[in-house]
C-alpha cells in the first residue's frame, strides 16, 4: 500500500497506525492532505525542525476538546450554543496554544507547580497510591488493568493536587472522563450536549477549588496557581478565571490521560514481549530505561498540531502560509532514521531517552518528570509483586481509543500470577 491508500481517521488504521507510519517515511515525511486540510510531518528531524521554530510554526490553534462537532439540526438550539460559550471560555492561549513570549509567563507559573523539588517529595506519596491500588486487586488474580489501575493511579494525583477530597474523587473521576472523551474520539451529535454539560460542571468545580486554595492555601499545585503572579507588558497580576481553567484542563488531560494511558500500553507490550518483562524483572534497574522506549514505541501522544506564518519549504516540499500542521509524534518515534528497528519494543535500547513523546524545545511536556515518576514507581511495585501477565480469555482482545490526537487501551483485562 502506498501513503494515499491509507484513510488518517479509518478505525482500523487508528487501532494499528504502523503501516500508515512506515509509508510515511518511505514516501511522504511531509505528506498534504487536502481532505482533512491538513499537512502531515511524520520523520524525526523534520518534526525537531518544527518543534523549535515557534515563529515560523505557531502553536496558536485550538487544540482542546471546545471544537467539538455540532450535529446537523442543533445549531439552533440555543442551549447548545450557551453550553458551547461557556465551555470555550477555558480556551484562552497559555501552554499548549501560546507562543513566545506569552507561553514562556505562563509556563513558569506551572514551573513552580511542578517543581523538582516538589515532584521529588511525591514519590512516597505516589508509591502508597500505587500500593493501595495493587492491594485491591492482587488477591483475585486477574484486573481489568486500564480501569482498575492506570487510570487510577494519575486521576488520585491529580486529584489531590488541585484539592478533590477523596469522598468526591468517584463521581470526580466520571464527570472529567466524559469532558475528555470530547478530545479522544468523534462525539455523536445527541452526545455533544452530555459531554459539554460534563465539561462545564468540571470547570465550576474547578473554579471552586481555586477559591478555597485563595482562603486555605495548602502546598499544592493549584495554591501555586492561585496565588501566582503573571509577568505581562502592563506589570504583573494574579492569573483569571479563563486562564486557571485553561491550565487546570491541560494539566488534566496531559496529567491524567496521558500517563494513564502510558502504564495500560506498557503492559501490553510485556505481555506482547514476554522476554523484555524476563529482563526487567530479573534486573529492575532498567525499568526507568524500560519507561523511555515505552514512550518511544506507544506514544500516548499520537498528535498536536502547529499553523505555519509565513510560506515555508519544509523537507523539500512547499507549504504555505496558514497551512494545518499535524505533528505526529507517534511516527517520528518510529522512524528507522532515528531508532533502529524501531518495531522492536527493547527495554535496553541506548538511544531510547531521544524520544519525542514529551515534544521537544519551547513546548517540551511541563509534566514530564511527574508521568515519569508514576510510571517508574507503578511498574517498580508491579513487577515486584506480580508475574506471568496474560490477556484474560474471558474477554475481547483490547482495542485503542479511536483517537488520532491519543493512543490508548480503553480496557485491558489480564490474568497474572502473584511473586
Amino acid at each position: 500500500m502506498n501513503v494515499h491508500d491509507f484513510n488518517l481517521l479509518d478505525p482500523e488504521v487508528l487501532e494499528c497506525p504502523y503501516p500508515f507510519y512506515e509509508a510515511l517515511h518511505g514516501e511522504a515525511p511531509v505528506h498534504h492532505v487536502p481532505e482533512l486540510g491538513l499537512t502531515i510531518v511524520s520523520s524525526y528531524d523534520l518534526l525537531q525542525e518544527v518543534v523549535h521554530d515557534p515563529e515560523t510554526y505557531s502553536s496558536s490553534m485550538p487544540t482542546e476538546a471546545g471544537n467539538l462537532p455540532r450535529g446537523k439540526g442543533e445549531t439552533e438550539d440555543e442551549g447548545i450554543i450557551q453550553l458551547r460559550k461557556t465551555f470555550r471560555r477555558a480556551n484562552v492561549p497559555t501552554l499548549l496554544a501560546a507562543d513566545p513570549p506569552y507561553h514562556a509567563r505562563y509556563r513558569s507559573l506551572v514551573n513552580k507547580a511542578l517543581a523538582p523539588r516538589r515532584i521529588m517529595g511525591m514519590e512516597r506519596y505516589v508509591r502508597e497510591l500505587v500500593t493501595e491500588l495493587i492491594d485491591g486487586f492482587i488477591d483475585d488474580g486477574k484486573v481489568n488493568f486500564t480501569k482498575q489501575f492506570a487510570d487510577e493511579l494519575p486521576m488520585s494525583v491529580i486529584a489531590d493536587q488541585i484539592g478533590v477530597p477523596r469522598s468526591e474523587l468517584r463521581e470526580f473521576k466520571k464527570r472529567a472522563d466524559y469532558a475528555i472523551g470530547g478530545i479522544e474520539r468523534a462525539i455523536p451529535p445527541d452526545e455533544e450536549r452530555k459531554v459539554l454539560l460534563a465539561g462545564v460542571e468540571l470547570q465550576e468545580y474547578f473554579l471552586e477549588r481555586a477559591e478555597e486554595r485563595r482562603q486555605h492555601p495548602k502546598d499544592d499545585m493549584l495554591t501555586t496557581l492561585v496565588t501566582a503572579e503573571l509577568e505581562t507588558d502592563d506589570g504583573s497580576r494574579p492569573l483569571n478565571d479563563d486562564e486557571i481553567l485553561s491550565i487546570l484542563q491541560q494539566l488534566q488531560v496531559a496529567g491524567k490521560e496521558t500517563t494513564a494511558h502510558l502504564i495500560g500500553s506498557t503492559m501490553l507490550l510485556f505481555i506482547e514481549n514476554s522476554d523484555q518483562l524476563d529482563a526487567v524483572q530479573r534486573d529492575p534497574s532498567l525499568i526507568t530505561n524500560m519507561a523511555e522506549e515505552a514512550l518511544r514505541a506507544e506514544s500516548p501522544v499520537r498528535a498536536l498540531f502547529r499553523t505555519t506564518t509565513r510560506p515555508v519549504t519544509l523537507g523539500g516540499v512547499d507549504v504555505a502560509e496558514g497551512a494545518k500542521i499535524m505533528l505526529l509524534y507517534a511516527a517520528a518515534n518510529r522512524d528507522e532514521c532515528a531508532f533502529a528497528n524501531p518495531a522492536q519494543f527493547d527495554v535496553q535500547r541506548e538511544n531510547a531517552p531521544r524520544h519525542v513523546a514529551f515534544s521537544a524545545g519551547p513546548h517540551y511536556c511541563i509534566g514530564a518528570a511527574l508521568a515519569r515518576l508514576e510510571i517508574r514507581v507503578a511498574y517498580e511495585e508491579v513487577l515486584r509483586r506480580m508475574t506471568s501477565f496474560r490477556l484474560d480469555p474471558d474477554y475481547p482482545p483490547p482495542r485503542h481509543v479511536p483517537s488520532f490526537i491519543l493512543r490508548g487501551l480503553d480496557d485491558l483485562h489480564i490474568r497474572f500470577d502473584r511473586v
